[in-house]
């Protein structure tokens, strides 16, 4: 009985040390990708713009305007504004729609802030730098990790051992 509980809190502190959340880059899209303001397009922010692209959801996603790079991720976004020329940056989660009607309604400077809408912000230099963060596991373990998962195999071995050589003796 006491065996399996120390080869279940081994198992735990196993699977504990793989569970670090894992940054990787997915891809990259222009603002002016997405659909075309005047077919009212909807407004989406850069993380959801992500999540469209490239499956899931706008959680899964960090943003970056710098680069490819993970140690340059800033969580920013490029994002095209609804009569006003070129692009701008804001939050990866940001995104504004006055009146919730879509990018070409009710229209007018300013009324909609979109990162992924054919509009003013045209061009590579508007590119959004896609990661997708893993915090549910699926990461490599350490080797640190899979050193402690050892250790902790052999010694529970070694208790199985002798638990049974106590009982042999005992017979």
């Amino acid at each position: 009985m006491k065996t399996h509980w120390i080869l279940g809190a081994l198992a735990g502190l196993a699977l504990a040390g793989s569970a670090q959340a894992a940054t990787v880059y997915v891809g990259s899209y222009q603002v002016d990708g997405g659909e075309y303001w005047y077919n009212n397009s909807p407004v989406y922010s850069a993380a959801e713009a992500a999540a469209l692209i490239f499956g899931g959801v706008a959680s899964d996603y960090d943003i970056s305007t710098v680069s490819n790079q993970i140690a340059d991720i800033n969580n920013m976004g490029w994002y095209t504004t609804w009569g006003i020329t070129g692009g701008q940056q804001y939050n990866e989660d940001f995104k504004y729609d006055l009146g919730n009607d879509g990018y070409g309604n009710p229209g007018g400077s300013g009324s909609a802030i979109s990162a992924y809408t054919w509009d003013n912000a045209q061009g590579p230099q508007y590119t959004n730098y896609v990661f997708r963060v893993d915090g549910a596991g699926g990461g490599i373990p350490e080797p640190a990790t899979w050193a402690m998962m050892l250790v902790g195999v052999g010694m529970a071995g070694g208790t199985l051992r002798r638990s049974r050589r106590l009982r042999a003796v005992a017979a």
